[in-house]
């Protein structure tokens, strides 16, 4: 017997439907999935930034601010975080808010960075990369999302 001859002799088993059992795109695949899970990766970066910024003081540079304390910036960062995290999951699942709040949220991390670049510049800079990605896949491939 050769291969698929069993559906082929009794019509009776083969599927009405075939369009039932093709292969569909998931809900979060594509860019919403690349924009949600940068935009998680960098909350997850400035979270843990601002937790070691308030535990271990002498891993940075407080000189290297543009203003205020370091403990400041620990907490302005560490309550971003949450906010990019809780953001990413809204873009993950297509949410039209959390693409809008996507681009705010984007820019102000991008913004927080770059005013702690002095105390931490690598982290800073991975922190600008990844927020700067969230913001060209939201931007640049909306009308994919919601196409």
């Amino acid at each position: 017997m050769e291969a698929g001859a069993y559906f082929h002799e009794d019509p009776g088993r083969m599927t009405s439907h075939p369009h039932e059992h093709a292969v569909r795109e998931s809900r979060g695949t594509g860019w919403a999935s690349f924009a949600g899970v940068y935009l998680m990766l960098a909350g997850a970066l400035n979270l843990l930034w601002g937790i070691v910024a308030l535990s271990k003081k002498d891993y940075f540079v407080e000189s290297g601010l543009v203003w205020s304390s370091l403990g400041t910036w620990a907490w302005i960062t560490i309550i971003a975080g949450i906010v990019q995290v809780i953001t990413g999951l809204l873009i993950a699942t297509r949410r039209m808010g959390g693409m809008i709040l996507g681009i705010i949220v984007a820019m102000s991390g991008m913004l927080i960075n770059f005013v702690s670049i002095g105390a931490y510049p690598i982290w800073s800079c991975i922190g600008l990369v990844c927020n700067a990605l969230v913001l060209w896949a939201v931007t640049v491939h909306s009308d994919e999302l919601f196409g």
